[in-house]
């Protein structure tokens, strides 16, 4: 409110160092003053720089702050002037020990109306997808400086900004006013009303409300994922994958038609647009080699809604067989059995059992009558060896199962003779 100033002022002891307007009260004035001894006759003359004139006398100072010597001194009623303006302060004072102080433009005092936006209130600070704006209101009120009366400032502009948006509204004959505004961006996180500067009214000073937090709800929104298949071979393909995207409004959740849905789980990345059912029907997959994830999202177009992801897992089947399989008689009682097992794919388990069973025909009632713990790597292939018990001639095979991962296989089937 009020800019430094030269002083003018007779060479004596006498010092001003500051002369302003009471930050707090309008009607007030403020002097810092040093001297060597005790000031005392301390008074300020008004004058108007419109009208050449000294338009009021201050002589009610007393010490408000500090010592005698090196303190601050306040007027004790409101000052009364004629007109709001801006007004040079001179200021004049003597000391204990006869030093006297004659000061023109010691500073400025500022007769000006303090307004105020005190009981701006907002109808919400929460926003979500059937309540999209805030209204905000309150009464510009203004205390004068002569009186400290306070009274509603009617036909003035007051500005309501919240980031992006802005709008003025003309203040009521009582001081009210109200203004909505649309809040259309995430960052829009407040709202505040102002009284700015007026160059119709000059000595109106500015003021603002309170800044009010506005808080975004978001809708919450959903996809529904089927693919036509969870599980595929080695190299296979999920052949489509649906997706309905919904939204839970109201009544309920409700499809969510003409909304761009995408994915890059397809071999490139596709984008579709949802029917009136919220539906969208994706293509075949890429031939996949290890298990993968089928993921669909829409990012939202609405503020208000949530962005909505569904994601699938696939499980791809890697294949097993064997490369071979011998069982040979050892003599009466034992059945030797060797072998290997091949994983072509992109994946070995961690431990590879294999069951050795036996049936008499061939043809079924097959009993598993040992197991090789797990298969090992020899160079070609995963070899196993095991010894059988077996007296009698029939049919031998080697299996390989509950891998889930895995494929399940079954050898070659091998008779053997009895001794």
């Amino acid at each position: 409110m009020l800019a430094g100033a030269t002083v003018a002022q007779a060479d004596t002891g006498i010092t001003v160092q500051a002369a302003h307007n009471d930050w707090t009260n309008n009607g007030k004035l403020v002097l810092s003053l040093s001297a060597p001894t005790a000031v005392k006759d301390v008074k300020v003359s008004l004058y108007s720089m419109s009208t050449q004139q000294t338009v009021a006398t201050v002589a009610d100072f007393k010490l408000t702050s500090g010592t005698a010597e090196n303190g601050t001194w306040e007027n004790g009623a409101r000052i009364q002037l004629p007109d709001l303006g801006s007004y040079r302060i001179d200021v004049s004072a003597s000391d204990a020990g006869g030093d006297t102080l004659s000061a023109n433009g010691a500073g400025y005092f500022y007769y000006s109306v303090r307004t105020n936006l005190n009981d701006t209130k907002v109808d919400r600070k929460t926003v979500d997808y059937q309540h999209r704006s805030v209204t905000i209101s309150g009464h510009l009120m203004g205390q004068w400086p002569g009186s400290g009366a306070v009274t509603p400032m009617g036909g003035l502009t007051v500005g309501v900004s919240s980031y992006a948006q802005h709008t003025e509204v003309t203040t009521a004959a009582d001081g009210s006013f109200s203004a909505t505004l649309p809040v259309t961006d995430a960052y829009q996180n407040s709202i505040q009303a102002s009284y700015s500067y007026d160059p119709n009214h000059v000595f109106y000073n500015q003021s603002s409300s309170s800044s009010f937090p506005i808080t975004l709800k978001k809708t919450a929104t959903k996809m529904v994922e089927t693919p036509s298949t969870r599980t595929v071979p080695f190299q296979g393909t999920v052949n489509s994958t649906s997706t309905t995207l919904l939204w839970d409004s109201p009544t309920g959740w409700q499809p969510l038609a003409g909304k761009t849905v995408s994915s890059n789980s397809f071999g490139n990345y596709v984008q579709l647009t949802t029917d009136a059912g919220g539906n969208a029907l994706f293509p075949a997959t890429p031939p996949l080699w290890n298990n993968s994830s089928i993921t669909v999202g829409w990012a939202s177009d609405d503020l208000y809604l949530a962005d909505a992801q569904a994601s699938s897992t696939i499980t791809v089947v890697q294949p097993a067989a064997f490369l071979s399989f011998a069982p040979t008689r050892v003599d009466a009682a034992t059945v030797a059995v060797t072998g290997e097992m091949s994983f072509s794919g992109n994946m070995t388990p961690a431990t590879i059992p294999v069951n050795i069973q036996f049936s008499a025909t061939g043809k079924g009632g097959w009993t598993t009558v040992a197991t090789a713990p797990s298969a090992t790597w020899d160079g070609q292939g995963y070899g196993f060896s095991v010894a059988a018990s077996s007296a009698g001639a029939g049919y031998w095979r080697a299996t390989f199962t509950d891998a889930p991962q895995f494929q399940n296989a079954v050898s070659q089937v091998v008779y053997v003779a009895a001794p």
